[in-house]
C-alpha cells in the first residue's frame, strides 16, 4: 500500500509585494481645510481631481462604524471661498447639536 506524502509536490506561493500608495500633493487651501476639519471634528475629508490643474471635488465624510457617509460636498472648488460654507452648513450644525 502506498504511503501518503507529508509535504506537497507543488512549489510554495510567492508573496506579492505591497503596492506603495503615494499621497497626492494638494494646493495650500485644500491642505489647510483638511487639517482644520480633521483637527476640529471627527470627520474625514475626501478629494477627487478629474483633470490636471483643474478644480477639485471635496467631500466631508462622517465615519459610522466601518461606513463613511458624505455629509457635505462641494464640486469644482478652485479656492478657499468655496470651502468656507462648510462651517456654517446645516450638516455641521446638526452634528454639533447631536454631540452636545
Amino acid at each position: 500500500m502506498p504511503r501518503f506524502r507529508k509535504t506537497s509536490t507543488q512549489p510554495k506561493r510567492k508573496l506579492k509585494k505591497p503596492i506603495k500608495i503615494v499621497k497626492p500633493v494638494y494646493p495650500e487651501y485644500i491642505e489647510k481645510f483638511i487639517q482644520e476639519v480633521e483637527s476640529k471634528t471627527s470627520f474625514k475629508v475626501k478629494i477627487d481631481q478629474y483633470e490636471e490643474g483643474a478644480a477639485y471635488h471635496v467631500g466631508v465624510n462622517q465615519i459610522v462604524g466601518r461606513v463613511q457617509r458624505c455629509i457635505w460636498m462641494v464640486g469644482f472648488a478652485t479656492g478657499s471661498e468655496h470651502l468656507q460654507p462648510f462651517w456654517s452648513s446645516l450638516a455641521m450644525k446638526d452634528v454639533t447639536i447631536k454631540s452636545t
